[in-house]
């Protein structure tokens, strides 16, 4: 049968397939748009397992914070050309999943994320549909959340950097509702949002560092050539005085303030000025970061 430009416009506006490969479907399917549709469908499957083992290494930090301000997402979804990372289809993608991490913590899981629906379809076949339409590899590769706990007070807000390569999530507890939309404690949670996305912390506070890190750093230390020969209980304590260079570099807190033009102030004196002015306690609960392509990003524990 002949395939005409309308049925071929009407397959593209529902697939984004290309023009030759909607042509070909509709006349596989003799003119039935929706036998056409799952032609298409099979054959992006089928293209999707051929890419699957193509490298992803561009794409996007998406992230999003809901009005209430009391939950926070992030997802990062690779392609391999920044063209496509661009394009609106694969943005929207984008957009859908970190709302469903923000809706559901276990989505926060990727493997979790990847089973759960969208539109009506599995997020893992919807990914392999759009990598059959665009032709290139996807890659849902991490996601983050982040969410004042239930029955508390706090604010989390979220910072993009360089086009979305880079993400930000920052979480303050407060006292309460009204200290949590204050525009106090609005303008440091943006502060130190710029702060974790610029100086990249590990952790929160010092008492979060794993043993394991630290007895890592400390052998690094205990290595170095001017403490070689010197006895154990000297190299102790040069070793402390060393590690407060580690809290001060990895620990948010300990950072120095990077709005402070004198370079004076830490992140706690900030926070401990903020809670003055509103008169109230406020504390970090958390934070989250994802550059594109770096190894697993880090929520400091709430």
């Amino acid at each position: 049968m002949t395939i005409s430009a309308t049925m071929v416009r009407d397959l593209r506006d529902k697939t984004g397939a290309g023009i030759m490969e909607c042509k070909a479907a509709l006349a596989e399917a003799s003119g039935d748009l929706d036998k056409a549709v799952e032609v298409l469908r099979k054959r992006g499957l089928k293209v999707a397992e051929k890419k699957a083992g193509r490298v992803a290494a561009d794409g996007l930090v998406a992230a999003w914070t809901a009005p209430a301000g009391d939950v926070g997402a992030l997802v990062e979804i690779n392609c391999e050309t920044d063209f496509v990372a661009r394009t609106d289809k694969f943005v929207g993608l984008a957009q859908s999943l970190v709302a469903l991490v923000a809706a559901d913590p276990a989505a926060a899981d990727v493997g979790t994320l990847a089973a759960r629906e969208l539109n009506g379809r599995p997020v893992a076949d919807v990914v392999k549909e759009l990598i059959g339409s665009i032709g290139e590899n996807i890659v849902v590769r991490r996601a983050a959340r982040l969410a004042v706990p239930a029955g508390a007070s706090g604010l989390v807000v979220h910072y993009r950097h360089a086009g979305g390569k880079i993400g930000v999530l920052l979480g303050l507890r407060c006292a309460s509702d009204k200290t949590a939309k204050s525009e106090e404690v609005t303008k440091l949670a943006k502060d130190l949002a710029l702060q974790v996305c610029s100086a990249e912390p590990g952790y929160v506070t010092r008492d979060e560092v794993p043993a394991a890190v630290l007895d890592q750093e400390r052998d690094i230390l205990r290595a170095q050539p001017d403490l070689q020969g010197k006895p154990a209980a000297i190299q102790d304590k040069i070793i402390q005085g060393r590690l407060e260079k580690f809290y001060a570099e990895r620990c948010l807190v300990d950072q120095l303030f990077i709005r402070d033009p004198e370079g004076k102030q830490k992140v706690k004196d900030i926070v401990a000025a903020t809670q003055k002015a509103v008169g109230e306690p406020v504390s970090i609960l958390g934070f989250a970061r994802l550059r594109l392509g770096d190894g697993v990003a880090r929520r400091a524990a709430e």
